[in-house]
């Protein structure tokens, strides 16, 4: 029933983005662009000003976050040693398993499983994982050779963090948004959980399974099975606790992102490759997140 009543949805909604890519083979670009810069703000403004973040609580997301990609790269440069990968292949393998989908499948995920009550610490999650998507990752891709700043600089500039940093002054201020303006950003907060999986399941159209079997699979294990058991110890440890604690670990559970395929092919660094494990990920995380969520509810 937990398949059934949350992930099916969620599923439906990637196919349906798969049969329209097939189908139609239209351009990637336009809804990707709405959803990162006119729905997916709207959701974390409103998101943020209904549910004001306590500092401590952005402290404890943070610590988390770095916390939780040491560990991921840790155990991802090992796996990757004791596999015998070479260099490039051992920066794709931690690029597949330390980074998550955090928002596509993530957002969405938590909202099916936890309602509207899970959404504010949600979304902070998202927007505090973003910070390593934009700047770990992109220096893992090129291999050490572009500088971390300029990640972040260039993820400063997304309208994610503009939406971050003008309700963190809205509810700082104690500021009321006017009515007809946060009912209108919210119905375009509330487009934007369908649109991100419709945008997924374009992106896995047009994905292929390449590359040895063994370290895709170890990549999914690392990924999909060990993940939850490091945000469940992490979230313990840190004093994360309650509805908090079943979003994060549910949320970080996710499959690999999909951003790191973007620095992936402008370095070159195996972008067959983590398409692929994007691929594999996402079809085996029905099964894996069906446990975890067995285990959350």
């Amino acid at each position: 029933m937990v398949f059934v009543q949350i992930l099916l949805p969620v599923f439906l909604i990637i196919g349906a983005g798969v049969l329209f890519s097939r189908a139609l083979k239209p351009s990637l670009e336009p809804l990707s662009q709405f959803a990162l810069y006119v729905a997916t703000p709207a959701l974390v403004f409103t998101a943020l000003v209904r549910y004001p973040v306590d500092p401590g609580e952005l402290g404890r997301v943070a610590l988390f976050m770095v916390l939780y990609v040491a560990a991921m790269w840790a155990l991802a440069e090992a796996g990757g040693r004791l596999l015998g990968l070479g260099e490039e292949l051992r920066r794709a393998f931690a690029l597949a398993t330390v980074t998550m989908n955090v928002g596509n499948y993530g957002l969405p995920l938590v909202r099916f499983a936890f309602g509207a009550p899970s959404e504010p610490f949600s979304v902070l999650l998202f927007v505090v994982f973003n910070l390593p998507l934009a700047t770990w990752a992109i220096w893992v891709a090129a291999g050490g050779r572009s500088r971390a700043w300029d990640g972040l600089r260039d993820t400063l500039r997304i309208p994610i963090f503009h939406a971050t940093l003008l309700a963190f002054g809205v509810t700082a201020l104690g500021w009321v948004v006017p009515a007809p303006i946060q009912k209108g950003l919210g119905l375009l907060g509330e487009a934007s959980i369908p649109l991100l999986l419709v945008i997924l399941g374009m992106q896995l159209e047009r994905a292929r399974v390449a590359g040895a079997p063994g370290p895709l699979a170890a990549a999914a294990a690392l990924r999909l099975g060990v993940a939850p058991l490091l945000a469940w110890g992490l979230t313990s440890l840190l004093g994360i606790s309650g509805l908090e604690q079943k979003v994060a670990i549910l949320q970080t559970s996710t499959p690999s992102a999909v951003l790191p395929l973007l620095y992936a092919l402008r370095f070159g660094c195996q972008p067959q490759w983590i398409a692929s494990s994007i691929l594999v990920t996402t079809v085996v995380s029905g099964v894996s997140l069906t446990v975890v969520l067995a285990f959350l509810l």
